[in-house]
């Protein structure tokens, strides 16, 4: 039997976890070349596939999981300057199961995001 009929194809989750992964590289890559709005174009898409997988693993009852993602999706957004969406996502990871060291660092990063969130707020 051919080998390439024993394999098994992957999981949705898979394939957006491995979208996520070449979209980050790639926005880092066109950064490193200078081209920044591609760059950001590309860390949007990252951030959203982010959050797909955290809506997946969430379907799947794997919350502490889907927390890392959203995380991960808020992190890309704070990158971009959209505080507001980072805080949104940020709050929906501290509300499942996350281990004390990590909530820790979480709520200081969603402190620095909700601040500029406002600063942001403010100038408009």
């Amino acid at each position: 039997m051919n080998r390439a009929k024993l394999k098994a194809s992957p999981s949705p989750l898979d394939k957006l976890l491995d979208e996520a992964s070449w979209l980050l590289s790639h926005a880092e890559s066109l950064a490193d070349y200078g081209c920044k709005d591609e760059a950001a174009a590309e860390l949007a898409r990252a951030a959203s596939c982010e959050e797909e997988v955290a809506s997946l693993l969430d379907a799947a009852e794997r919350e502490a999981e889907a927390a890392v993602h959203r995380v991960s999706a808020a992190s890309r957004y704070e990158q971009l300057g959209q505080f507001a969406r980072a805080v949104t996502l940020l709050r929906a990871a501290l509300s499942g199961p996350i281990q004390p060291d990590h909530r820790q660092k979480i709520e200081r990063q969603l402190a620095q995001c909700v601040a500029r969130a406002h600063k942001e707020l403010s100038r408009v």
